[in-house]
């Protein structure tokens, strides 16, 4: 066993002079000596300004370590920051080495900031560092093998207190991740490790400020470029876009592909009393196009839109709508998307829809949201939406058929206004900066056809029936929208012209027992308010349906003002020119009445 005994002389004999030439090395070694140099041709080589502002720590056993203090780098040819670092500590086994392994221990950062821009003309300021052009030519070794085949394996890395910012000068979007505290476990070539993070989002175009929290078990396939996470929870707080009050909590798994610039995911999300099953994917990723396909069970839209703190209430607004809500589709810009989506139940500007399904495709700055069908009171709803960044522009175009129409009318303005079945057909578009801007620039067309209904606020019949005792009156009676009176009809029809945000309509008829309703107004979308003359003929049969005491009117047509806003209208008969038209209608007819009498005297002769 002599050779043995050789064997670890000669093993011991290798350490002490390691440990020695280490100790020498320590000694007499100083890195910050170098820094100087360091700058100058980092410098030299990018243009950039590189500053140690603390000193460099070197340790060499039991592994080879370097602890640096704060350091920046500048942007190309400026002073002002492009990144930089508190502190940051690595370490490398040394024995490892020797068999051909880089093992890395923890890696340690604190205080990292980055700052990236794009600008106008597309390009990041980064890219100059990257050498892009020549590392496509020259292809290298895989990502995650170092040359010479030395296995790459890292025990963690910690990342304390980073931020990064974002800033697109094309589009004006603006992101910040701020408060990044990141911790992994081991990386290495198929090995499993364990992810957490948490970060801070802030941004604009659109607004964004949400905390985010990630865990996660990941696998690393270096040599293929393939990464992946599985047992993800991931979970959001905060406010996005028009939505505040976010709490959500996503679960599933996701794999990037980078050889093949694929990304796709499969999750479970939940928020509130909402479950959504989604199906994600991006390809291309220089022009990112994305796939989606959800299934939503149920959701409440309403209670996540808010308006933002400069919003101005609406004028004459109606009780759904208390202040102007801004609307910016401009997140359309340079989106490439498809997919399908589909939701149990939906509640939207008070109205609540089932069964929705929508096809959905997103490019050049415009989303259509086409087709898509659902079920709502009682009927069913088929149409298209386009939504446009550029103008802020939406077009709309909707049937409905067989919807009962008061719940819905109730749903959507607050008030019991209508009541009955039939079908509804709308096509407008509109352009602007917020809701009311929107609805101030509505055109297009509508059409509107009703069965077996009644409009609520106005007895219409029984108004009738009040103009023999009012017929002295000097002025017209105007009287304020009572809930408790109905006019029934058994036929409602009328189409609209819309422009400005006005719905124009010249041919209403409304057929109701005893009367038939034309009429002729502008209905002011925009502003909510109605200017409408109605224009209602007693029927020749009404003597037969208990209307005799109508029969002074027969005849006659007696106009029926309704004005004012939506939520309060005032309804107005003019009982003195009425009485006037009855008076020349009771002269007409005793004239009519005394000719055909000296005619049936003539033709006696």
């Amino acid at each position: 066993m002599k050779w043995l005994k050789y064997a670890l002389y000669a093993v011991a004999g290798l350490v002490v002079l390691v440990a020695v030439a280490v100790a020498v090395v320590a000694a007499t070694f100083d890195p910050n000596a170098y820094r100087g140099e360091i700058e100058k041709r980092v410098k030299a080589a990018t243009g950039r300004t590189l500053k140690f502002h603390g000193d460099i720590e070197l340790a060499f056993w039991p592994a080879i370590g370097a602890k640096v203090g704060k350091v920046t780098l500048s942007r190309r040819a400026s002073e002002h920051d492009f990144a930089a670092i508190e502190s940051a500590r690595v370490a490398l086994a040394v024995l490892p080495l020797l068999r051909g392994e880089l093992l890395v221990d923890e890696v340690s950062l604190t205080g990292v900031k980055a700052s990236v821009i794009r600008t106008k003309g597309g390009k990041f300021d980064f890219e100059d560092l990257m050498g892009a052009a020549s590392a496509r030519a020259r292809p290298g070794p895989a990502k995650g093998e170092a040359s010479g085949g030395i296995k790459f394996d890292v025990a963690g890395i910690q990342l304390k207190d980073g931020s990064f910012a974002y800033l697109d000068e094309g589009s004006g979007q603006r992101l910040e991740l701020d408060d990044v505290q990141l911790r992994t476990g081991r990386i290495a070539a198929d090995v499993p490790g364990k992810l957490t993070l948490a970060v801070h989002v802030r941004g604009k175009k659109p607004l964004v400020d949400l905390k985010v929290t990630l865990e996660g078990t990941y696998r690393l396939a270096l040599a293929r470029r393939e990464y992946a996470l599985s047992g993800m929870t991931l979970g959001v707080t905060g406010a996005a876009a028009e939505m505040t009050r976010i709490a959500l909590s996503v679960t599933g798994d996701a794999r990037a592909q980078l050889a093949k610039e694929a990304v796709d995911a499969d999750l479970v999300a939940k928020f509130d009393d909402t479950t959504v099953k989604a199906k994600l994917g991006m390809t291309e990723f220089d022009a990112p196009r994305f796939r989606v396909e959800a299934d939503v069970d149920r959701i409440d839209l309403d209670r996540y839109l808010v308006a933002q703190k400069d919003a101005k209430p609406a004028p004459s607004a109606g009780p759904k709508v208390a202040v102007d809500v801004p609307v910016d589709l401009s997140a359309l810009e340079g989106l490439r998307a498809g997919g399908r989506l589909a939701i149990g139940r939906l509640q939207l500007m008070g109205l609540k829809l089932a069964d929705l399904k929508a096809e959905l495709r997103a490019a050049n700055g415009r989303a259509d949201i086409a087709p898509h069908s659902a079920k709502l009171y009682e009927g069913t709803l088929q149409g298209a939406m386009t939504l446009a960044a550029r103008g802020n522009r939406v077009s709309v175009k909707e049937t409905l058929s067989g919807v009962a129409i008061g719940p819905l009318v109730k749903d959507l303005m607050g008030r019991d206004a209508l009541e009955g079945r039939g079908n509804v057909v709308v096509d407008v578009t509109a352009a602007g900066p917020t809701v009311n801007a929107l609805k101030k620039a509505l055109a297009g067309s509508a059409r509107v056809e009703l069965k077996d209904g009644a409009v609520k606020g106005i007895n219409l019949t029984e108004a009738l029936r009040k103009t023999r005792a009012a017929f002295g009156s000097k002025s017209a009676q105007r009287e304020p929208s009572d809930p408790s009176q109905r006019t029934d009809f058994s036929a409602m029809s009328a189409s609209f012209v819309i422009k400005g945000g006005v719905a124009r309509n010249d041919d209403l008829d409304v057929r109701a027992p005893l009367v038939r309703v034309g009429g002729a107004g502008d209905i002011d979308i925009g502003n909510s308010m109605l200017d409408y003359l109605a224009r209602a003929t007693v029927v020749a049969s009404a003597k037969g349906q208990g209307g005799a005491d109508l029969e002074h009117l027969k005849g006659l047509t007696i106009p029926v003002k309704v004005s004012g806003p939506f939520d309060a209208p005032k309804y107005e008969i003019d009982y003195r020119a009425l009485a006037g038209d009855a008076a020349k209608a009771k002269v007409k007819e005793k004239a009519k009445e005394k000719i055909e009498q000296k005619l049936r005297d003539l033709f006696k002769r």
